[in-house]
Order: C-alpha cells, then sequence, then structure tokens
C-alpha cells in the first residue's frame, strides 16, 4: 500500500434517505409560512325538510284506523325529535327516531296506525323539534266518514 493514497468510502443508502428526511422535515415551516394547519370544523347537526303521508281508511266504518308515515332528512346521522300538530288543535310528542346514513346526508322514518272513532276532517304535519321552528311538513289532510258506527 502506498502511504499518501486515501480510501474513499461510499455512503451507505440508509444515510442518503436519513438526510433527505432531516431535510425534508426542516423545510415544513418554510412552506407552511407561520400558518396554523388545522382539522376542519364538524358541521352541527341540523334537519333540512320533512315529509307527512296520510293513508285515510277506505271503508265508511268505525271504529277504523288511518296509517301514519313520516321521513324528516338531516345533514348527517343522529337523534332527532319531532312532533305532530294537529291544524287548529294539539300537538303530540314530542318523539325520538335515530337518523341513518342515506344518499343525500341522512333520514330518519317512522310509520304508526292512527286509532279512529268518529268522523274527521281535518290535516296534520310534522314539526321537527330543532329549536329553529323553521323544519316542518306540508299540512296533509286525513277524512273518514263513519257512515257506519260499530261498536267500540
Amino acid at each position: 500500500m502506498q502511504p499518501n493514497t486515501k480510501i474513499r468510502r461510499r455512503p451507505m443508502p440508509g444515510m442518503i434517505i436519513r438526510i433527505g428526511l432531516v431535510a425534508a422535515i426542516m423545510s415544513i415551516p418554510a412552506f407552511a409560512n407561520g400558518q396554523t394547519i388545522r382539522a376542519p370544523k364538524a358541521e352541527p347537526f341540523k334537519a333540512i325538510g320533512a315529509l307527512l303521508a296520510i293513508r285515510s281508511p277506505k271503508v265508511n266504518m268505525c271504529p277504523t284506523q288511518a296509517k301514519l308515515a313520516g321521513w324528516i332528512t338531516t345533514n348527517k346521522p343522529g337523534p332527532v325529535s319531532y312532533m305532530i300538530a294537529k291544524k287548529g288543535g294539539a300537538v303530540s310528542g314530542p318523539y325520538q327516531l335515530n337518523a341513518v346514513e342515506s344518499s343525500n346526508g341522512a333520514m330518519a322514518s317512522f310509520s304508526r296506525n292512527l286509532p279512529i272513532h268518529q268522523a274527521i276532517d281535518t290535516e296534520y304535519r310534522i314539526l321537527v323539534a330543532d329549536g329553529s321552528g323553521k323544519v316542518m311538513s306540508q299540512w296533509v289532510p286525513l277524512k273518514a266518514s263513519c257512515k257506519i258506527q260499530m261498536g267500540g
């Protein structure tokens, strides 16, 4: 071996990766330009719309039943409260449903039988209890003549 000969070592691939990683981490604040990075804020739960459907009885005999069904659309899944209002009369509820994910946000639905014991000609609507008072269905008619009264 000659005394003035220098030995050159090749840099190891792991060392090159570490140097590149340190340089990348150190350059992040320069790209951020003093701005802080924040997670997006979660949108608050809200009702978007309500729809009510009533199938009046097809017979003239009472007692009978009408079928009531409703759908409440929300922006995301979660619990939603609603009431059912009779035009010029009482409001029943509040009732609670759980909205589940759907193609346009989330939806909650219900159906129930409404007992009818005497002639009726009125309208009902859904009022969503979200505090705003702005989400409600259209008025939907319920008619039953009850020309034939049976016991009960």
